[in-house]
């Protein structure tokens, strides 16, 4: 059975519109906050070394996201992560978030690991692949 990393994160005024409602990109932040954060804390590899030390990237590819319902100011937004797709040099991250059990938004992102000297795509890590199998639905 696939895991699943869960991590939650406090809507705050600076995530919203005048109508105290989260701006839609905000989202997009929050979701590269919550794969950085399953980078260092569900994968072991802190997310500043894998880009600084490793001198990897991991740009996105293609986003595929649906907006179901709006998160607020004071809200504590869950979000879900599991790996959909898990291919040679990119993987494709299922994210689900939820305010209490109301679905917020849902995205298949879809990212590449590459070398940031060469700025080429190249192959997931052994030890990071073998680590993201566990998330692997």
């Amino acid at each position: 059975m696939a895991e699943s990393f869960n991590v939650e994160y406090p809507i705050r005024f600076s995530h919203c519109d005048p109508a105290g409602i989260v701006y839609f990109p905000r989202f997009f932040d929050l979701l590269h906050q919550a794969m950085e954060d399953w980078f260092t804390h569900a994968l072991g590899e802190r997310f500043a070394d894998f880009i600084m030390v490793r001198k990897l990237g991991i740009p996105t590819v293609a986003t595929k996201t649906e907006f179901l319902s709006p998160a607020k100011f004071g809200d504590m937004l869950r979000i879900e992560l599991s790996v959909s797709k898990l291919g040679r040099s990119s993987l494709t991250l299922s994210i689900n978030s939820f305010v209490g059990e109301r679905p917020c938004f849902r995205a298949e992102h879809t990212i590449c690991v590459f070398s940031n000297e060469s700025l080429r795509a190249v192959p997931v890590p052994d030890d990071l692949r073998e680590r993201m199998e566990r998330y692997l639905v």
